[in-house]
């Protein structure tokens, strides 16, 4: 195997491309977004893919990820709800891989397990067991899946949430004492569901959140739920490093504390409120992504992600101020990624 640099491409939100020891990854799969969002990568331009990690079922995570299964091959891990998805939209079962949190998975390049469905590598095996597979000690990376959560919405009207919000900005208490991950399938299921089902978009909504909807509408061609499934943050080994991608700014104290190995780079949202343990941060976003990054460790980078140009109201994250109390109060790093532009991990 010759030896391979990891690198990482941001094609914006939280979709990622790793290429890492033969191996190329996407870490969700939002390439062809609604307009008047731009788009770095078209699924079209896409001739090699060997996984697809997915954070959360939600429309701007999973849709692409059924057509660019079927065009390269590529296997889909993700939470039951993105794998229901995937299976409906007529991925093979082969392809898909459900996890919770706490699957450890070996990855190969889509040569290894051609190799290994013609029983050519020892130690393959079908069955009960499933899809023949190579030998684990062939391994080119280790991925870790854990629980997660969902960043949660500001505690005001949805109506009243400004275009652009600032990490720094702190937020307390909540609009119910039950607030919670809940909160955010229950406005997608019977807002922007209901926008979907109306015959006629009310004459206030702006060209931008047309086009939205009519994305949202495009249920065969964008494939998502309302419902997340559950989010899941990966923790990826490549060789003696680990790279964590943890989609959203939420998650479980515990478990980001013992997270084995330790990440060296860890890419994380900033957007939104903070989720922690199930229950609404009370402060800013920089004070979470702190605590967040103290429980991981410390990792030596640090790469915020879904804060550039989002398609609903908050359309901005200014992360500044997280930039400036991680790199205060951490021996954490903050590196900021271009679109589209290739970035050498661990160098």
């Amino acid at each position: 195997m010759s030896e391979q640099k990891p690198t990482l491409e941001w094609f914006g939100a939280t979709t990622f491309r790793l290429k890492a020891n033969g191996v190329t990854l996407f870490l969700d799969s939002w390439l062809e977004r609604p307009s008047p969002l731009k788009s770095y990568l078209s699924i079209d331009q896409v001739d090699e893919c060997d996984y697809i990690l997915i954070s959360h079922a939600h429309f701007d995570h999973l849709p692409g990820t059924d057509r660019l299964a079927k065009k390269t091959g590529a296997i889909v891990i993700g939470n039951g709800e993105a794998i229901t998805v995937m299976r409906e939209a007529g991925v093979p079962e082969a392809q898909l891989i459900p996890v919770a949190g706490g699957e450890r998975i070996p990855l190969f390049t889509k040569a290894q397990r051609d190799e290994a469905t013609k029983a050519a590598v020892t130690g393959s095996t079908a069955g009960p067991r499933g899809p023949p597979q190579p030998d684990e000690n062939d391994a080119r990376l280790v991925i870790h899946a854990w629980p997660s959560l969902h960043c949660l919405g500001l505690p005001v009207d949805h109506r009243d949430i400004p275009e652009t919000i600032d990490t720094a900005t702190v937020y307390e208490g909540a609009l119910s004492k039950y607030s919670c991950t809940l909160d955010l399938t229950r406005a997608l299921t019977y807002g922007f569901g209901s926008l979907i089902k109306a015959p006629q978009l009310p004459p206030w909504m702006t060209e931008d959140m047309k086009s939205f909807i009519g994305y949202m509408k495009d249920r065969e061609q964008n494939r998502y739920s309302f419902y997340d499934g559950g989010q899941i943050l990966y923790n990826i080994l490549i060789g003696k490093k680990t790279l964590l991608w943890n989609g959203h700014l939420g998650g479980y104290e515990g478990i980001m504390r013992d997270i084995e190995p330790r990440p060296d780079v860890a890419v994380l949202g900033i957007a939104g409120r903070g989720n922690l343990n199930g229950r609404p941060f009370d402060g800013s976003a920089a004070e979470f992504a702190v605590k967040e990054v103290q429980w991981l460790g410390e990792p030596s980078k640090i790469v915020w992600c879904l804060h550039d140009e989002g398609a609903i109201n908050p359309k901005f994250i200014k992360t500044e101020a997280a930039t400036e109390q991680v790199e205060a109060e951490t021996k954490s790093k903050v590196f900021t990624l271009d679109h589209g532009r290739v970035w050498d991990i661990f160098s």
